[in-house]
C-alpha cells in the first residue's frame, strides 16, 4: 500500500485572525466586506448574538438589555484564536448610556481580559475623526430613528466635535416617511442600496459643505462602492461605521489594506 505523502508544513492557513460580533435580525455582510479590504491569506469568523425576539427597529433599551452578550461573544471569539474582533453597530456604544471615554475603558478592558484588541464601531468612528484631526462634522444619519439618532450626535458631541449638520433619509427627502424605510429594511435585511448612500452622503455635504468630514452613522448604510466617487465630488473625507471599523480592524492587526478605491482612511494605512 502506498501512502500520501505527508506535509511538513505546520503553519497556520491564515496571517490575521479576526472576529464579528453582530446583533440578529439583519443579513450582517460585515465578513465579506471586510475580506475586500483586508491582505490576503487574512480569516474571518463571525459570532451572531443570541436574542430572542430580537428586531433591529426596536428602541435602544432593547439593545441595553443585551449589552451583557458582548463580553461573552469577546470571549467566545477570543477562545477561536482571533487577534481582534469589531462589534458591528454604531449605537451600541452608547445604549446604556456611557460616554466615549467610559467605552475607551471598556473596550480595554475587555481587550485585555481576552487578550485581543476589542473595537466598537461607534466608537471606531470617533477614533477615525481624531486621527485625521478633524473637529467640525456633518452627519448623515442614514435609517436612524430619532432616539438613536439623538443617541449617537450626542457621543459624538461627548467625544469633542462640533456638529454642523445632521438628518436622516427622511430629513433629506430621501424616503417620505418611516414606513418607507421599514419596507427597504424589509426588502433588503438592513442593507441598504448604495444610491441610497451615496444620496444621503451628498445630502450632508450640501447641508454643510465647510464641514472637516462627512459622517455616516448605522452599518446598514454601506460605503464601499461609493465612498471613493463621494470623495471625489465632495473633497472631503468620509467616515462611515463600517468603513471606519474595518479601518480600526487593520491598523490593530498592523495589515496594510488592498485595493485603492476605499476611501481616504483606508488608503491611510498604506
Amino acid at each position: 500500500m502506498t501512502g500520501q505523502a505527508h506535509s511538513t508544513d505546520r503553519s497556520p492557513r491564515f496571517d490575521h485572525h479576526v472576529g464579528f460580533i453582530s446583533a440578529p435580525g439583519g443579513f450582517d455582510c460585515s465578513p465579506q466586506e471586510f475580506l475586500r479590504v483586508a491582505p490576503q491569506r487574512t480569516g474571518v469568523i463571525q459570532r451572531v448574538l443570541s436574542i430572542q425576539g430580537y428586531d433591529q427597529s426596536l428602541p435602544l433599551e432593547a439593545r441595553a438589555r443585551s449589552f451583557h452578550l458582548i463580553e461573552e461573544a469577546v470571549m467566545a471569539l477570543a477562545f477561536s484564536r482571533c487577534q481582534v474582533v469589531g462589534q458591528v453597530g454604531s449605537n451600541w456604544v452608547h445604549c446604556t448610556g456611557t460616554t466615549p471615554d467610559q467605552i475607551e475603558e471598556l473596550c480595554g478592558d475587555l481587550g485585555e481580559r481576552a487578550n485581543l484588541t476589542f473595537l466598537m464601531a461607534g466608537h471606531c468612528i470617533v477614533m477615525a475623526l481624531r486621527d485625521m484631526g478633524a473637529r467640525k462634522i456633518t452627519i448623515s444619519n442614514g435609517y436612524y430613528r430619532p432616539e438613536w439618532s439623538f443617541g449617537i450626535n450626542r457621543y459624538l458631541e461627548q467625544a469633542g466635535f462640533d456638529i454642523c449638520y445632521r438628518g436622516n433619509m427622511i430629513d433629506q427627502g430621501i424616503y417620505p416617511d418611516i414606513d418607507a424605510l421599514a419596507e427597504s429594511e424589509r426588502v433588503t435585511f438592513w442593507d441598504y442600496p448604495v444610491s441610497d448612500a451615496t444620496s444621503s452622503l451628498l445630502a450632508a455635504h450640501r447641508a454643510a459643505p465647510a464641514a472637516d468630514a462627512i459622517v455616516v452613522t448605522g452599518a446598514g448604510i454601506r460605503t464601499l462602492d461609493c465612498i471613493d466617487a463621494v470623495e471625489t465630488m465632495t473633497g472631503k473625507p468620509i467616515v462611515a461605521s463600517d468603513v471606519s471599523l474595518y479601518w480600526a480592524m487593520l491598523r490593530a492587526l498592523g495589515a496594510k489594506p488592498q485595493g485603492r478605491n476605499f476611501g481616504s482612511l483606508i488608503r491611510s494605512l498604506r
